[in-house]
């Protein structure tokens, strides 16, 4: 279970995005945020509008058809990480071909139709121009799915947006950013990467993405508190029935216990020696629990991240860690001991004689 909330508070992609009222941010207060302890990963964007030369527009059955002067324009969005954009951490755009943007490369990502459209492959060069300001970028990657378009206008398609490094970006549209996504590298980090980031700059907004696994994190502590209890339960137990079956183990080596102690040996080699075997049958149990535990653990993190309704989970994996694993078989040894403590103390504070009459 604690290999499971781990791989979902590092794999839920926990953050939150910075924006202004007024629509832009500059780069100094994005790096500002950037500086954060708890910061891990970062992107900023730049969106802007640009022309596609020589190039058309994918025609969609319910875009708004607009006058020359804006009809070519397609939807521009430059960035520092395309990866961490929502569109594709979500699974609504999914690369196909090629590699992110990320650094400082030159490139774009366009969309499988647009290439489709305009024969442009990965190497290709692509030119945009918005208002005299040209740039030329190749094309690094193709992706493809589909987002909403709530404008209906033909740059906000998903057929007719291009990723492509921020630069270029801001070479066509000015240096302001649009938004700067943060994320954290544990979901339990985000709250205190939140109020630092208000600290840090008050007059942005923050949004943060919590509302989006919240649930599953409320279930997965709910779920982490009744299997503590149950194994408390059933440690318990297994203390109880162990102790039993020691007494019962014990009882039928009472003689040569006896006999052990009239030719002197101490009781503290008897117990020693009790201990050795208990531990060997221990370290076979150990053996079979860790394997049907290490496969039992793959499939239920399996059948939860499956299960699950978000994405990023969905693609996540867990295995238990060596640390759980030895914290495991640790409290398996000090239950056993334990309970043949529980089960020799009382013979071993009789004296040999006490021992040998009991049996005749």
């Amino acid at each position: 279970m604690a290999g499971i909330s781990g791989a979902i508070n590092s794999g839920v992609n926990a953050g939150f995005t910075a924006h202004s009222n007024s629509g832009t941010i500059s780069l100094a207060q994005a790096e500002k945020l950037n500086r954060l302890p708890q910061v891990k990963r970062s992107a900023f964007e730049k969106e802007t509008l640009a022309k596609p030369e020589g190039a058309q527009l994918v025609t969609t059955a319910s875009g708004v058809q607009l006058d020359g002067e804006f009809a070519g324009d397609a939807g521009i969005i430059g960035t520092t990480n395309s990866h961490l954009h929502p569109s594709f951490m979500g699974r609504l755009y999914r690369l196909e071909n090629g590699k992110h943007l990320a650094g400082s490369g030159q490139g774009a990502l366009i969309h499988r139709e647009f290439a489709e459209r305009n024969g442009l492959r990965i190497g290709s060069q692509l030119r945009l121009n918005a208002k005299g300001n040209a740039v030329k970028v190749p094309v690094v990657g193709v992706f493809s799915g589909k987002t909403e378009n709530p404008g209906g206008l033909p740059a906000g398609a998903s057929e007719n947006q291009i990723f492509t490094d921020l630069k270029s970006s801001q070479r066509l549209g000015g240096k302001e950013l649009t938004t700067a996504r943060y994320f954290t590298g544990d979901a339990t980090e985000l709250p205190a990467a939140l109020r630092g980031a208000k600290q840090t700059d008050s007059e942005l907004n923050f949004e943060s993405n919590a509302a989006q696994f919240a649930g599953v994190l409320a279930t997965l502590s709910g779920v982490n508190k009744l299997l503590t209890g149950l194994a408390v339960g059933v440690g318990g137990a297994g203390l109880a029935a162990l102790a039993l079956i020691m007494i019962f183990w014990i009882r039928g080596r009472t003689r040569e216990i006896g006999v052990l102690l009239a030719v002197g040996k101490t009781k503290a080699n008897i117990l020693g020696q009790l201990a050795l075997e208990a531990a060997f049958l221990a370290l076979i149990g150990s053996a079979i629990g860790a394997v049907l535990g290490f496969l039992l653990s793959g499939k239920v993190s399996a059948l939860v991240f499956a299960k699950s309704a978000s994405p990023s989970l969905s693609a996540l994996s867990a295995s238990g860690s060596a640390g759980s694993i030895l914290a495991a078989l640790v409290l398996g040894y000090v239950i056993t001991f334990v309970a043949l403590l529980l089960a020799t103390v009382p013979l071993l504070r009789q004296t040999p004689r006490a021992i040998l009459a009991k049996i005749s």
